[in-house]
């Protein structure tokens, strides 16, 4: 599988998600612009909606999770940064770390994923989050969450988790992640589409975001949502395009050791892999450096704009843009503890 434009396409027209970009998007959120917010997401559902709850003062809140399989590869730095960001921006922003999605789905010890969760909140906190103005929390003690998981079964199918498997699925069998949807994968998805519907459940107006990949994750949600009789309009995701992997891997995975760039990794080490990089892509979907370039915080739409001009004509100006990408990657990973 490839993340390439007609992937993005396949994925907006199959599942009726408006674009981020081509002109049909003519709404700000939290100060950014149309342009600004095609350079961080790809597609969404029901953003306008909730762009217009914030914009109109009604409660509102993003929320994002990570795995923790592994230290922090590029695409999980920059999910992260975007919620920093969305913060900055003056949006209530929650970050979950997916400690028990890790013990379950992944079969991680406990103990390890705990060690894990503790380096995740000191990374975030160094990211520039504020756990005082926003959530910051693990899954393991959230009783009130899992009591919502317990509530929300009720109205899901086995045959939902199925239809409800990230894109990638196929991807991490061949690689020995896993083999089959097993009990315990089913349980890290309750859990997580919990995570989003309990916030439903307080009243707010609720923003995913996650990956493209993960799209049917908040599909999965509004589903159990509606079943239950909440107002599943209220819940909504947003999409980012994934940076593609080392080796040619379609995505960065913490799950496939060398895929991608990680935090673990000696300074020289990610210097080289990263001055290394050809980008031989014949279009920006496939240029892992202009990907992650795209995601840095200070990076705005005109800002892509050029990046992107600057690629395809080559010279000097995108040996500056890869120089600046390979420092600003160093320094945001040197805040992983180690």
């Amino acid at each position: 599988m490839k993340f390439d434009a007609a992937y993005y396409e396949n994925v907006i027209d199959q599942h009726h998600y408006e674009r981020l970009g081509l002109g049909s998007i003519d709404f700000p959120l939290a100060g950014m612009s149309p342009d600004d917010l095609q350079t961080k997401w790809v597609c969404h559902t029901g953003a306008r909606q909730f762009a217009e709850a914030v914009a109109a003062d009604q409660p509102a809140i993003v929320t994002t999770g990570i795995g923790l399989g592994g230290p922090p590869h590029a695409g999980t730095l920059f999910q992260l940064l975007r919620a920093v960001k969305l913060q900055q921006c003056g949006l209530d922003v929650q970050i979950v770390l997916g400690d028990l999605d890790s013990f379950n789905a992944r079969r991680k010890p406990m103990d390890s994923v705990r060690r894990l969760a503790d380096q995740y909140e000191e990374f975030v906190l160094r990211l520039g989050f504020d756990a005082e103005r926003g959530v910051l929390r693990r899954q393991e003690g959230e009783t009130d969450v899992l009591a919502t998981a317990f509530l929300l079964a009720r109205y899901l199918e086995d045959d939902d988790f199925h239809w409800a498997e990230e894109d990638l699925a196929g991807l991490y069998r061949n690689h020995g992640v896993f083999d089959h949807l097993n009990y315990g994968m089913k349980q890290a998805t309750l859990l997580m589409a919990a995570d989003f519907v309990h916030l439903l459940r307080d009243g707010r107006h609720v923003l995913v975001s996650l990956g493209v990949d993960e799209h049917k994750y908040v599909a999965l949600a509004r589903r159990g949502a509606e079943r239950w009789g909440l107002p599943a309009e209220r819940l909504s995701g947003i999409y980012t395009k994934m940076i593609p992997g080392l080796g040619g891997l379609p995505k960065m995975s913490k799950s496939i050791p060398g895929s991608g760039i990680d935090a673990s990794m000696y300074v020289e080490d990610i210097r080289a892999l990263l001055e290394a990089d050809t980008d031989g892509a014949p279009t920006d979907d496939g240029s892992a450096l202009l990907q992650m370039y795209a995601c840095l915080p200070e990076v705005d739409g005109r800002a892509y704009d050029r990046a992107s001009t600057a690629r395809r004509s080559g010279g000097t100006e995108w040996h500056a843009v890869r120089e600046q990408l390979v420092e600003r990657m160093l320094h945001l990973f040197s805040h992983w503890p180690k």
